[in-house]
């Protein structure tokens, strides 16, 4: 298996972890303004664990405020700040060696919503976008909030809505704790299914182990994820154990450890 596990710009120079093979790269909202991307992109070109994904951010500054990344979002605006911040994340992705870009869809919200008004949305910022080097990642159907406690991830958690979107970009990543939370109840078998269905389209993993109804992140071995569903994967797999970066990667180097007996095991 090819592993790797996240860093940020604040500590890709300074977090490296024994056995891991890439890094992907995680924005934040504000990275846009306030790194001078001149003095950057050599220090990320040249990284080591190389990295081979830069994955959008999670939230984005909004009108004074700080919002979700929302790609289908009903308010224009906030379309077009989550369109902005995809874009930079292709130029950092374009500038250290053409890599690929994770992006969230958006639609999570306090209740269910106009799910076809949503997908909607996603499309036409998709169609902007265009497809190439974007990867779109599937989502668990509870969403953890920091500021609003649980909430609902109204698109992209099926199969189904995956598939609609197939068209509109070069591929997925596969959250396998996604997945697996995908309902309430647990879905044990949602990553043979995605695989089966998206093949070579699936450029990209995520692994954390989760307890239904709405536990994600968790160590690997720690959840009641199987996973030997990784035998059938050869793409890069990320370890995106929660706080994982914590403690010099503590989390990150277990959760590779483990994997690696895993891999043996098998």
């Amino acid at each position: 298996m090819k592993l790797g596990y996240m860093v940020s710009l604040r500590d890709v120079k300074d977090l490296s972890i024994d056995g891991a093979d890439f890094t992907e790269l995680l924005l934040f909202g504000r990275d846009s303004e306030l790194v001078n991307l001149d003095v950057l992109i050599d220090t990320l070109h040249h990284a080591i664990p190389r990295i081979e994904f830069v994955h959008a951010p999670e939230f984005i500054s909004h009108r004074g405020g700080e919002s979700l990344l929302d790609l289908s979002s009903e308010d224009q605006s906030l379309r077009h700040a989550s369109l902005r911040a995809v874009r930079f994340a292709r130029d950092i992705a374009a500038a250290i060696g053409g890599v690929r870009v994770v992006v969230h869809p958006g639609g999570i919200r306090s209740s269910v919503g106009d799910r076809e008004k949503l997908l909607s949305n996603l499309e036409m910022s998709l169609s902007k976008l265009g497809p190439s080097r974007l990867l779109l990642e599937n989502m668990p159907w509870y969403y953890w909030h920091k500021g609003f406690g649980r909430m609902v991830a109204n698109i992209c958690v099926t199969v189904e809505d995956m598939e609609q979107l197939r068209p509109l970009v070069e591929g997925f990543a596969l959250d396998l704790c996604h997945g697996y939370l995908s309902r309430p109840e647990g879905d044990p078998g949602y990553g043979e299914e995605f695989l089966s269905v998206f093949g070579k389209k699936v450029r990209h993993v995520h692994v954390s182990d989760a307890r239904a109804p709405d536990q994600e992140g968790l160590q690997i071995g720690d959840g009641e994820i199987d996973f030997s569903v990784l035998k059938r994967i050869d793409v890069p797999i990320l370890v995106e154990i929660w706080r994982g970066h914590d403690h010099n990667g503590k989390g990150f180097r277990l959760g590779i450890e483990r994997l690696r007996a895993l891999e043996k095991d098998h």
